[in-house]
């Protein structure tokens, strides 16, 4: 089974893809009739995307679906998932309480920048920056959004002479953590601590290989972050009700590739 969002595999296997072919073309009509997919059969949803039952049922199975109703099932846990990104004061709203809910957003998002500084440690940012700069070998994970900040960080540290390796999807997260060489440095982007119960696996080979372990995170009480002996906890935010930590984890990140670039380039 794939357990990577389907979501993501739909717009990975698009964005990835050079030869527009059939298989493309299934790929970009299921992402423009996403949410509609879990209530449709298989012969419904060949009509929406041109083609037929069958390869409908090939096509699911090449990205890595046993069947077309594990497929189904996948789309409507991100649909339910997505709901709670927000409040429910935020689901429930109307067009009068735009406004106001901005306004709340807006604040909240101030307010984690100015306590992801208030909690800055200079010491450990030079820890952090040292770590990277002297390791052979620097892997960045994460989940969803996580993953487009680490491919920002790559590009970053590439201008500054520095390869960072960047893995998406959940296999090959997995195999990165097994590819690592031992005392390698990792950095892991949740700000909830999700990523270390959603991926135990990955977790279990870095502590076995003592990696230097560089989290930022608003769960500095995770009991599976606490296990690393060699660990770096960047606090980047002090609430998360509809998404602000976006932004806080950004201007984290970018605070610590800031001070890469005054005081470990030449």
């Amino acid at each position: 089974m794939n357990t990577d969002s389907v979501l993501s595999t739909l717009l990975r296997y698009v964005n990835g893809q050079y030869k527009k072919d059939t298989n493309y073309d299934i790929a970009l009509a299921l992402l423009t009739h996403y949410s509609v997919i879990p209530e449709k059969t298989i012969n419904e949803l060949s009509e929406l995307c041109f083609v037929s039952p069958a390869s409908i049922s090939r096509f699911v199975k090449l990205i890595g679906f046993h069947s077309f109703q594990e497929f189904k099932n996948a789309c409507l846990n991100t649909l339910d998932i997505s709901k709670t990104d927000y409040s429910p004061q935020i689901i429930k709203a109307d067009k009068k309480d735009v406004k106001e809910i901005f306004q709340n957003y807006t604040k909240h998002v101030i307010d984690n920048i100015q306590f992801t500084y208030d909690h800055l440690d200079f010491e450990q940012l030079d820890h952090v920056c040292k770590y990277i700069h002297d390791s052979l070998e620097v892997l960045v994970l994460g989940l969803e959004f996580s993953t487009l900040l680490a491919q920002h960080i790559q590009n970053r540290f590439a201008l500054m002479n520095k390869y960072i390796t960047v893995a998406i999807s959940n296999d090959e997260q997995l195999e990165a953590a097994h590819n690592l060489k031992e005392n390698s440095v990792v950095i892991i982007l949740s700000v909830e601590g999700g990523y270390f119960y959603r991926h135990s696996e990955v977790i279990q080979i870095l502590l076995e290989k003592n990696i230097k372990l560089i989290v930022l995170t608003m769960n500095n009480h995770n009991k599976m972050i606490n296990e690393f002996i060699d660990k770096e906890v960047i606090l980047c935010s002090q609430d998360n009700t509809n998404t602000e930590s976006r932004m806080s984890l950004l201007y984290s990140l970018e605070i610590i590739i800031m001070y890469y670039c005054i005081y470990f380039t030449y």
